[in-house]
């Protein structure tokens, strides 16, 4: 191969380079920089109670009497604890007593009683009745100590227990109270037979159910941090009072079935969704046609939806369906499909929206009936005018509006155009706006329309954003 004098005269020069490396035997320093090493301590706590008692379990009830019974509890933490004293009172009124001072019940629990014991605070040991004592009326008499047979009653019971638990993070008493009996697991079986048993689930890690479970006894779940997946085929029917908590983390909610529906809340339902970071795969939660005093809260929470809706309500019989109340509070809804409204209320319920942000592509918020107000919160729309021309959306402008959002294109739409055959809904819609802004891309603020009998009532907007329809003794009044 021929090297041409070029190439000679270049591995000539490395040559030289490395031959001055070698025979120089010097060593080259690096510009660097190094800090002093940062050590975090972290300390273990721990939180224990116990229960004793002096005075002995066996008592004889004698009339206009007194006896010590001193059942104390001790507490050692290291952190803020809250304690708790549960009385099961078998006694059947013929003992009297007293709780000692500085214990307070607990709201809808009967016969529970809590303290917050500071973790530097010295005293540590508590009695649980005042005085120390138990009471037998003067009044008592024969009659009352025998049963229908006249046998003395037996199984006259009182028993005490003590928990205690930390006080961190929960927001109060009740939510600390109704997590010391939590399960704490990432198994969908173990969460399965939690849920069956009513009891609340904290999740240890990343974990996966199938709707199904959820749907034959609502849940209580605390995601700690962690990501829930909820699966399966059937929407999670919320009915006869069942509920579903779900809050701080990472909600995945994945079981698309053919209606469309991931959560379906019915009569006496109710769904708490609480710091969570939610995505619904082509489902929607809905409150289901004909569903009366329901609730739903949405918390510090974001929802993003690859459906038409983040959440609806379902008006399939226009004159059932009432006394469902919906709040919205510091969360973001949006809705990631061209045919798409955030919400959409079409009962005569309660809508609050609060410090939110909702946002869709074709109506970010419709009340077509009911009371909805949108206080320090944004609605946009980001349907385009050639959106609105190419989807014919601009046909329900001036024609009979049809099911779900298949009405005018605005950040919000109030009220119905219903006559001739159209829906028609039996009330009145009103929005209130406090400090909130309706955003679009194609300068359609608000839409109202007032039809068939009925009114649209606007508060605290400028007329000059909203476009009115009116018809059949129908009416939209503005109070800007």
């Amino acid at each position: 191969m021929k090297v041409s004098k070029k190439n000679i005269a270049i591995t000539g020069v490395a040559v030289s380079l490395a031959a001055v490396m070698l025979v120089g035997g010097g060593t080259f320093a690096y510009l660097k920089g190094e800090t002093d090493p940062i050590t975090n301590s972290f300390r273990t706590n721990q939180v224990q109670v116990s229960l004793e008692e002096t005075t002995g379990n066996e008592y004889n009830i004698i009339p206009g009497t007194t006896q010590r019974k001193d059942p104390k509890v001790t507490v050692k933490n290291s952190v803020d604890a809250y304690v708790f004293v549960e009385i099961t009172d078998e006694t059947d009124n013929l003992v009297d007593y007293a709780i000692a001072d500085g214990w307070m019940p607990v709201d809808g629990v009967p016969n529970v009683y809590y303290r917050l014991v500071s973790a530097i605070q010295d005293i540590k040991e508590f009695s649980v009745l005042k005085n120390d004592e138990v009471r037998y009326s003067k009044a008592l008499e024969n009659h009352d100590m025998t049963d229908g047979s006249g046998s003395l009653k037996r199984d006259i019971n009182l028993t005490f227990n003590a928990v205690a638990i930390q006080a961190e993070p929960f927001a109060n008493e009740e939510e600390a109270y109704k997590a010391k009996d939590s399960v704490i697991t990432s198994d969908a079986d173990v969460i399965e037979a939690a849920i069956m048993d009513r009891m609340p689930v904290v999740l240890s890690a990343d974990a996966n159910v199938d709707s199904a479970v959820l749907d034959r006894a609502g849940a209580d779940i605390d995601l700690n941090g962690q990501e829930l997946k909820i699966g399966g085929t059937t929407p999670i029917a919320l009915n006869n009072n069942k509920s579903i908590s779900l809050k701080d983390g990472t909600l995945v909610l994945d079981n698309r079935n053919g209606r469309r529906v991931g959560i379906a809340i019915f009569e006496g339902g109710s769904l708490e969704l609480n710091d969570v970071n939610m995505t619904t795969n082509e489902v929607s939660m809905v409150v289901d046609r004909g569903t009366n005093n329901a609730t739903v809260d949405i918390i510090d929470s974001v929802i993003t939806s690859t459906d038409n809706y983040v959440l609806s309500t379902n008006a399939g019989d226009p004159e059932t369906g009432a006394n469902v109340v919906i709040n919205i509070k510091n969360s973001t809804l949006i809705t990631q499909i061209s045919d798409s409204t955030a919400v959409l209320m079409n009962i005569p319920g309660t809508l609050n929206i609060e410090d939110s942000h909702l946002e869709a592509n074709r109506q970010g918020l419709i009340v077509r009936c009911g009371n909805a107000t949108v206080k320090n919160s944004t609605v946009k729309s980001n349907a385009t005018t050639n959106m609105i021309q190419q989807n014919n959306w601009d046909y329900y402008d001036s024609n009979k509006w049809k099911s779900g959002n298949e009405v005018p294109v605005a950040a919000v739409v109030v009220g119905n155009r219903g006559a001739e055959g159209a829906i028609s809904y039996p009330h009145d819609a009103t929005l209130t706006s406090i400090n909130s802004s309706f955003i679009t891309a194609s300068n359609r603020h608000v839409y109202a329309a007032g039809y068939n009998g009925h009114t649209a009532t606007l508060n605290g907007i400028d007329s000059a954003d909203v476009i009115q329809s009116t018809g059949f003794g129908g009416n939209v009044v503005i109070h800007s």
